[in-house]
C-alpha cells in the first residue's frame, strides 16, 4: 500500500474505532469555547508542606480509619457517576438511560462539553491523589489515574444539581442534597481531599450557570421535562 494510502486508511480506521467507542467531537451548543476560566474561580490547592495540606492528610488517614460498609458501599454507588446516578434516589429506579433515552443523550452532551474544561484544570495543578501521596491510605474505590484537584466527581455532580434544578425545580433541594452526597462519597472512599471536592462544586457551579444561559440547552431541558412527566404518568397509570 502506497504511504499517502496507508496514511488515508490508518485515519479512517482511527476515527471508525472512536466512534464505535462513543468518542463524538466536543460541541459548543451548550458551553461556549472559554465561557468558564477556572483561573480566576479557584486559588491552587494547598502546598503539600503547608499546614492546611497536613491538616487534610491525617483527616484522610481518620475517615480510612473509622470508614463503616455502608460508607464503602456509598462512594462505590457513586463511583460510576452519571445523572442517572442522582436521578434515580429521588425519582425512582426506573430512572435509567433505557427509559429516558433523550435526557441521557443531553446529558452525555452535557459531559462532554464540560470535560475539556475539566481536563485542562486538573492539568494545570497536577495535584496528587491522597493514596498516592500517602501510601498507607487504601481507598475504597479504583483508583482513578487521572490528578486530584479539582474533583471530576464533585465538579460534574455540581453541575448535573443546578441544571436538574432549572430542569425539575420542585426536587432542587434533592439535587443538591445528591451532589453533596458526591462530594462526600469521594472524600470517604478515599479518592479526594475536601479542599478538590470544594473546587469541584466552584466550577461545576460555574459551568452550569454558563451553560444555562444557552438557548439549547433550555430548549433541551424542555425536552427532559416532557420525557420524565411521561414516563411517570405511564407509571402512574
Amino acid at each position: 500500500m502506497k504511504p499517502c494510502r496507508r496514511l488515508l486508511f490508518l485515519f479512517a480506521l482511527s476515527f471508525a474505532v472512536s466512534q464505535a467507542a462513543g468518542d463524538a467531537p466536543v460541541t459548543h451548543d451548550f458551553l461556549a469555547a472559554a465561557a468558564v476560566d477556572f483561573r480566576v474561580l479557584l486559588t491552587p490547592p494547598p502546598a503539600a508542606d503547608s499546614i492546611a495540606a497536613r491538616g487534610e492528610q491525617e483527616l484522610m488517614r481518620h475517615l480510612q480509619a473509622i470508614r463503616t460498609p455502608e460508607q464503602a458501599a456509598l462512594a462505590k454507588y457513586y463511583e460510576p457517576l452519571d445523572v442517572f446516578r442522582m436521578l434515580a434516589p429521588v425519582l425512582g429506579p426506573w430512572c435509567t438511560a433505557e427509559n429516558l433515552p433523550r435526557t441521557a443523550a443531553i446529558f452525555r452532551q452535557v459531559h462532554n462539553e464540560a470535560r475539556p474544561t475539566i481536563n485542562e484544570t486538573k492539568a494545570a495543578w497536577n495535584r496528587s491523589r491522597p493514596y498516592i501521596f500517602d501510601s498507607t491510605l487504601q481507598p475504597a474505590v479504583e483508583r482513578p489515574n487521572n490528578t486530584s484537584y479539582p474533583s471530576g466527581h464533585s465538579t460534574e455532580s455540581a453541575m448535573y444539581a443546578m441544571i436538574l434544578s432549572a430542569a425539575l425545580p420542585e426536587h432542587a433541594a434533592d439535587w443538591q442534597h445528591q451532589a453533596m452526597l458526591v462530594r462526600w462519597s469521594r472524600i470517604i472512599g478515599g479518592a479526594h481531599y475536601p479542599s478538590d471536592t470544594i473546587a469541584g462544586q466552584i466550577l461545576g457551579e460555574a459551568l452550569a450557570r454558563a451553560m444555562l444561559q444557552s438557548p439549547k440547552l433550555q430548549q433541551a431541558l424542555e425536552e427532559v421535562r416532557a420525557e420524565i412527566a411521561s414516563h411517570q404518568v405511564k407509571k402512574a397509570a
